[in-house]
């Protein structure tokens, strides 16, 4: 009833003709859910504070007129909790394994980077410089100049591999492997490549 009193309120004041001068839907959809907000808060306003107490109260009251009454006297213990026994011992530092990792300090890197570099000049300098002069005896300059180089590829990758895979220790490295491998594999198609040209 104070639902309906509350949309009719609100009816009343705007004029019939206002309503049909709305051009717009949304006017009319804020008038309606205006009314809907009146009709909530006509609704909330309306119900008694106290109902919950009310209701306690009465099914106490039944509950003393029917002979049934709670005895407050017994208190009811939760079941015990058995206690876990632990038997994981802390470790000792004294006890604990001193293995280090295999960690990359600084001095570690710059020795690998320097026997790399070293590996690639000696390299270079025997098979691009010095094997080319061999080659070029027999081949022609462009085969042997690629089989230089191709030689000088392969030995190294294998270098390389020596230095950082064994030495360093990635050669547990997934990534690392892969790019070894496809390197290997390039180096291998050029090289018969080389030796078919003329």
């Amino acid at each position: 009833m104070i639902m309906i009193q509350g949309s009719l309120i609100i009816l009343r004041k705007v004029n019939r003709n206002s309503i049909m001068k709305l051009s717009s839907t949304m006017k009319l959809f804020s008038i309606i859910v205006l009314s809907v907000i009146m009709n909530i808060v006509c609704l909330h306003e309306g119900f008694p504070q106290d109902t919950v107490n009310s209701s306690v109260t009465s099914t106490a009251k039944d509950t003393v007129t029917k002979g049934l009454q709670i005895d407050t006297a017994i208190q009811q213990t939760a079941p015990p909790v058995q206690s876990v026994i632990d038997t994981v011992k802390p470790a000792d530092s004294l006890n604990v394994d001193q293995s280090q990792e295999n960690v990359m300090t600084n001095t570690k890197l710059f020795v690998y980077i320097l026997l790399s570099v070293l590996g690639l000049a000696l390299f270079f300098f025997i098979f691009v410089i010095t094997l080319f002069k061999t080659f070029h005896k027999k081949k022609s300059t462009r085969q042997s100049l690629l089989l230089s180089w191709n030689l000088f590829f392969i030995v190294t990758i294998i270098w390389l591999f020596i230095i950082w895979g064994l030495v360093a220790g990635f050669w547990t490295t997934a990534s690392f492997m892969i790019v070894m491998i496809f390197l290997f594999i390039i180096s291998l198609i050029m090289t018969i490549i080389a030796l078919k040209s003329k």
